[in-house]
């Protein structure tokens, strides 16, 4: 066991070792909706494509990791209130980014929801991250498909009206 498990479970998150993913059939699809820029993170972070690389050259950097723990909390709020979702993401990326550093003997990487945020302003695309270990890539972003993720360790992804679970994935090398 890893502090970050403890560490993460103290705050009320729900710790799971799972098998390390793999980028989904749907990987380009998920690109897609990627370049559409939704969230306003495509092409601004190290965490977001095309700073993340290609397909490809994710699937190679993946070939470094031998587990993988998904990170869940769900959280009861209005599923309307903007500021209230966007509270709860930067909680779980926060908890998750203190988690991963308490690991000091190993690779380690972060995946969470949007882009990384870590900085006020990313270096992207003009010098190197700056602080590559406390970098948040998006899930989708390296085609990650949470209901596959969820459906291989028996759950569900769930759309509640007051209510929001939300994800985070820790690779570890």
């Amino acid at each position: 066991m890893y502090e970050f498990e403890t560490y993460l479970e103290k705050d009320g998150f729900a710790v799971k070792r799972i098998p390390v993913p793999s980028p989904s059939p749907r990987a380009e699809e998920f690109l897609e909706l990627c370049k559409k820029n939704l969230c306003g993170a495509y092409d601004t972070n190290w965490g977001c494509p095309p700073g993340v690389g290609t397909i490809s050259e994710i699937k190679e950097s993946l070939k470094s990791y031998s587990e993988a723990y998904l990170v869940s909390k769900k959280y009861e709020i209005d599923t309307k209130d903007m500021k209230a979702i966007q509270d709860a993401t930067d909680e779980i990326t926060d908890a998750v980014r203190a988690a991963v550093n308490t690991v000091k003997d190993r690779s380690i990487k972060a995946f969470g929801d949007g882009g990384c945020k870590y900085c006020g302003v990313c270096t992207y695309p003009d010098a190197e991250c700056r602080y590559p270990s406390q970098r948040i890539d998006s899930i989708s972003s390296h085609g990650f498909d949470m209901e596959e993720i969820l459906e291989q360790v028996g759950e569900k992804l769930v759309f509640e009206n007051n209510a929001v679970t939300l994800y985070a994935l820790i690779l570890v090398g």
